[in-house]
């Protein structure tokens, strides 16, 4: 019985460890630091204006913080705060309902999954200039 409520203890002592690691999940996410980078990286060489075919196509520049929150010539692609609502997000993660021939990166390999989840953290903690 004393066997039992130890590993019973050890293992709510686990999950509590556990937990506490997830610490870095609620890290501010930095604009400049953490997604300029990921953009740079995958999304500029058809987003920078005025010449790339991803600006052409769709007005979206992403070179700076105030090109990417502008959006494209149909509006915003980022709502703060929001991450399921914004296009952005749903066309880099290809979410059901995305027609895949606008997914992004257009033509080239899905980003990885750390990548997507470091955007959404960023949009859903209001997408800051930071």
């Amino acid at each position: 019985m004393n066997a039992r409520k130890l590993l019973a203890s050890a293992l709510v002592l686990g999950l509590g460890v556990l937990a506490g690691c997830g610490g870095s999940s609620d890290r501010p996410v930095s604009f400049q630091k953490d997604v300029h980078p990921i953009l740079k990286a995958h999304c500029l060489e058809c987003h920078t204006a005025p010449n790339t075919e991803g600006y052409k196509a769709s007005g979206l520049a992403m070179s700076t913080y105030d090109e990417l929150m502008k959006g494209t010539k149909n509006g915003p692609v980022i709502i703060a705060g929001q991450s399921l609502n914004s296009s952005l997000n749903r066309l880099i993660e290809g979410r059901p309902g995305v027609n895949p021939s606008i997914q992004m990166p257009h033509g080239k390999v899905k980003l990885p999954e750390d990548k997507l989840v470091m955007i959404r953290k960023w949009v859903d903690q209001g997408a800051k200039n930071n």
